[in-house]
């Protein structure tokens, strides 16, 4: 029977539920369906690092958030000076905008995929909408509705894993971290571990933390609420996914390439909805994870300026709906959406290791952390998760400039 606090913790989580949310989004779906597809059990190790390490990040990055009291921007212009200010707000900034374009892309991808009406233009109507929805805060149970329908999805994923043939020693092999050859093998590690360690979300929970008004007394809350939600909640969904790929589709001979191919990894339990299914799926995680993509940009440029979001809230309407017609020119990106969704996450881990750093310099520090520095596990875990973070994204950038 779950204690007192157990059952508190349950009612007042929720900052990290946000950031799981975004990081179970379409990005994360369509990266491990297509690295188990194509590798099979190979990045299993990594699908469960992502997971460890995402709940690690977010944990340092709430930690942050509430002992300083303020977000990431501006407790580094605090502590480090200016110049690192300037140039962590332009990495997170030029990260978040790429991620809302290629989300922007895929929403309306999607969306013709579903209407059968193809065309960027949708990107606009869209932009309106979700700018609308985030300034007068009236479309929340529709968002609450798409994230039901991602539910629903995954529900399918977990249920067609027991039905998979997957074996012991397979999943043992892919437990031993290797590097397949090529390319695309990079590619795959470093979006994989982008979909959960990734500067946007970081950031952006530093400043969750403080919208929820959490105190140094609340750090056992936020150690739990990370736990919960990217630890547990984000790994069983990546995980699921990443296994009917690997455990279906591989064996199959299918590599996943299109929407189309994904969906077939669902067939085996929903037959001729396979396909409907997991567009509606898709179409729900885009559009649930775009919205907080535009107030992480937000909040990162009001924070580096100084500007108060409570007195200007005319302001921060503005900044969100440029970011999202910025976005809106996302659909004239040349490439398939779904597979410039991995890219999007490899582009955005290569700009993680500094917020990471910061971060871990800021919790070690007696003047700034107190008594509550990081403990000997707790700094074990970050300079893990920033050393993977950093061998991966260094890998991709080596293959895009044909050095591996």
């Amino acid at each position: 029977m779950p204690s007192k606090k157990g059952l508190s913790y349950l009612r007042e989580m929720g900052p990290a539920w946000i950031i799981s949310a975004v990081a179970c989004g379409p990005a994360t779906l369509v990266s491990v369906s297509i690295a188990g597809s194509t590798y099979g059990y190979a990045f299993l190790w990594v699908v469960i690092l992502s997971a460890v390490f995402g709940a690690t990040a977010q944990y340092l990055a709430a930690r942050v958030g509430i002992l300083e009291g303020r977000g990431i921007i501006s407790a580094t212009e605090r502590r480090l000076g200016r110049f690192w200010a300037w140039i962590l707000a332009l990495d997170a900034v030029v990260a978040t905008y790429i991620a809302a374009m290629v989300l922007m892309n895929a929403l309306v991808g999607v969306t013709g995929l579903a209407t059968g009406l193809s065309t960027p233009w949708w990107g606009i109507p869209y932009a309106l909408l979700i700018t609308l929805g985030l300034v007068l805060g009236g479309y929340r149970w529709f968002e609450n509705a798409c994230k039901l329908l991602v539910c629903f999805v995954v529900l399918c994923f977990i249920i067609t894993v027991f039905q998979a043939d997957i074996r012991p020693a397979q999943l043992a092999s892919g437990l031993i971290p290797t590097f397949p050859g090529g390319m695309g093998s990079a590619l795959m590690g470093a979006a994989i571990m982008g979909g959960a360690v990734h500067i946007t979300i970081i950031g952006m929970h530093t400043y969750n933390v403080n919208a929820r008004g959490w105190k140094k007394k609340d750090l056992p809350l936020a150690r739990f609420d990370n736990a919960l939600s990217m630890g547990a909640a984000f790994g069983i969904y990546s995980l699921a996914i990443y296994l009917v790929a690997a455990s279906v589709l591989h064996p199959a001979g299918v590599k996943v390439a299109r929407a189309a191919d994904a969906a077939l990894g669902l067939g085996p339990l929903l037959g001729k909805m396979a396909m409907a299914t997991f567009l509606l799926g898709l179409w729900g995680a885009t559009l649930s994870t775009i919205s907080p993509t535009f107030l992480a940009g937000a909040y990162f440029i009001f924070d580096k300026m100084g500007w108060d979001r409570e007195r200007q809230r005319k302001r921060f309407g503005g900044i969100i709906l440029l970011g999202a017609l910025l976005s809106a020119t996302g659909p004239f990106l040349k490439g398939g959406f779904f597979l410039l969704l991995p890219v999007m996450l490899a582009l955005g881990l290569c700009g993680t290791p500094l917020i990471l750093a910061i971060i871990l310099y800021m919790l070690n520090r007696r003047e700034i952390a107190g008594a509550d520095r990081n403990s000997f596990i707790l700094n074990l875990l970050g300079v893990l998760t920033l050393l993977v973070t950093t061998v991966l994204a260094a890998r991709f950038i080596l293959s895009k400039v044909g050095l591996l």
